[in-house]
């Protein structure tokens, strides 16, 4: 990876979205529109952390380099997620208090 991309607030409110849906999905079953909702966020997410690809790249590579961009932004939010923790906490208490599904992605 050359290096995660700028934080910005869209970032951020992705990030809280999908505390919040990770939130959601341990309460209830989830609706067909909010994991598609909740997946495209996530994935989004994922792939900030891979900034040599954009989503229109992301979506035309093999199912194989797809597998590896996955898992390398998975890696690397995990660890930006531990690196920032208190980043984090605020974000999950953001996503507990305000956070909708629907509003951010």
């Amino acid at each position: 990876m050359t290096g995660v991309g700028q934080m910005t607030l869209e970032l951020f409110a992705l990030i809280a979205f999908h505390f919040a849906c990770s939130d959601i999905s341990e309460q209830r079953p989830m609706t067909a529109a909010e994991v598609q909702t909740c997946s495209v966020a996530y994935q989004k997410i994922k792939l900030h952390f891979v900034p040599d690809v954009t989503v229109k790249e992301y979506v035309m590579l093999p199912a194989s380099e797809r597998e590896h961009v996955n898992n390398e932004g998975f890696r690397e939010f995990l660890k930006w997620r531990q690196d920032n923790p208190s980043t984090v906490k605020y974000l999950e208490r953001v996503a507990r208090s305000e956070v909708k599904l629907g509003e951010a992605v």
